[in-house]
């Protein structure tokens, strides 16, 4: 089973598999000139990821937007900006420029976050397969994450997508990474600087410490509904933060964050809680949330 999560920064898309309701508490623009295929331009997307290139992966030390840099590398580490670092759990993790990224592997049963991207295009085709299924196809908006869970009851998963731009500057880019677990009761020395931040941890509270380029799993929370989601961090340039349910609905994203303040968002919460991830452009960056029934005071 395939659920979509795409983030589309304020707006909605209707991918073939589901209509996922998206909203944006920041929006920044996409560049592009091309258009969809209704006539109309697609929307808006992201701004320009922040930087966590992985172990082997590093960025060129020289800004994308330089003439030193050649397009097609500055594609690239964008690219891998948005799918964040290489994992150390051995599942695919591909981008390409110039050609369409695909991989298929043999991959144990259980729950995973697939994430493809594109950049320098409006858009790219994504197609994934679980086993001998039928393919679930969809279109991703550049320049922006299509974050998939899939619950896999193990065999073969094919993953393809390409980017429809110039076939020498496009670059396209799929992985696959397990599905967060549900973090333990203790977050050791981070406990004491949440408390400064956020104060007192009160009764039926969830708190989550996210590590920076990976999601976070809040698990159940006591009370659903309109929580107050409370976001602060400490270190140096802008965070993005993207939130979403367990199960693919009401997806929030926002971008330009930056940190020495709490940041509260009131955000419609299941008994399931939600995912969250924290993207920095400098490293390193210390971040917390807690998760309250609102009173009112979020954005």
């Amino acid at each position: 089973m395939l659920r979509d999560m795409s983030a589309l920064w304020g707006k909605r898309m209707k991918g073939v598999a589901a209509v996922v309701p998206a909203l944006g508490l920041l929006a920044a623009s996409l560049g592009g000139c091309e258009y969809a295929d209704d006539g109309g331009p697609p929307g808006v997307a992201a701004s320009a990821p922040p930087s966590n290139a992985g172990p082997g992966h590093p960025d060129s030390g020289v800004a994308s937007n330089s003439p030193a840099v050649p397009p097609e590398q500055a594609n690239d580490e964008q690219m891998r900006r948005l799918l964040g670092p290489p994992g150390t759990d051995e599942l695919p993790y591909l981008t390409a420029t110039g050609a369409a990224a695909a991989w298929s592997a043999d991959v144990p049963a259980g729950d995973y976050l697939l994430t493809a991207a594109c950049v320098a295009a409006q858009y790219a085709e994504l197609e994934v397969r679980l086993g001998g299924a039928d393919a679930e196809e969809s279109n991703i908006l550049c320049h922006t994450r299509r974050v998939m869970r899939l619950t896999h009851q193990g065999g073969l998963i094919t993953a393809r997508v390409a980017a429809a731009a110039d076939p020498h500057f496009g670059a396209s880019g799929v992985r696959l990474e397990p599905y967060p677990e549900v973090p333990g009761s203790s977050a050791g020395p981070a406990n004491g600087w949440a408390a400064e931040q956020l104060g007192p941890e009160q009764p039926g509270e969830v708190r989550g410490y996210p590590v920076p380029g990976q999601w976070h799993r809040s698990g159940p929370v006591e009370s659903p509904g309109t929580l107050t989601l409370t976001f602060v961090c400490e270190g140096t340039g802008a965070v993005e933060i993207t939130v979403f349910k367990p199960n693919g609905d009401d997806l929030h994203a926002g971008s330009g964050f930056t940190c020495g303040r709490p940041f509260p968002a009131d955000i419609p919460v299941g008994p399931d809680g939600v995912l969250v991830r924290v993207d920095a452009t400098h490293d390193p960056v210390r971040a917390a949330y807690s998760l309250l029934p609102s009173t009112g005071g979020g954005q």
